[in-house]
């Protein structure tokens, strides 16, 4: 029977839910010779990454990628965790500023496959979209 990444992902999560610190090193430690001994390691880096999705969406985390023109001062970035925690429901936002000069002005947020453009030039094309 074959696995998908995705079914090593969240086995390697139900291992480690709710383990003490030396516990969970244990589990990952087994883990990893159980992938390393059935020939599985190269699916290492898929494995941590569905397992960042899984630990996230069963912990109410959401990991969202701001762009700005200029570097968010922080109680900006504050007002946006908030909006973004009611909005989607979340315990906890990471915001990662990602600074973009070509942007005139405005905020664009990525939430996932969601993108919220806020960005001058978001605003003037739906304008444009109005008025046409």
């Amino acid at each position: 029977m074959r696995f998908s990444v995705k079914q090593y992902a969240k086995t390697l999560y139900d291992l480690t839910e709710g383990k003490s610190k030396s516990e969970i090193e244990k589990a990952v430690a087994d883990f990893a010779w159980f992938l390393h001994k059935n020939r599985k390691s190269k699916l290492v880096n898929e494995i941590i990454e569905q397992f960042r999705k899984i630990y996230n969406q069963e912990k109410r985390i959401i990991e969202s990628e701001i762009i700005t023109r200029n570097k968010l001062n922080k109680a900006l970035e504050e007002k946006i965790k908030q909006y973004l925690k009611e909005k989607c429901k979340a315990k906890e936002v990471i915001l990662k500023n990602v600074v973009d000069e070509s942007i005139k002005g405005g905020v664009i947020i990525k939430i996932g496959d969601e993108v919220i453009d806020g960005s001058v030039r978001g605003k003037l094309e739906e304008l444009r979209k109005t008025i046409t």
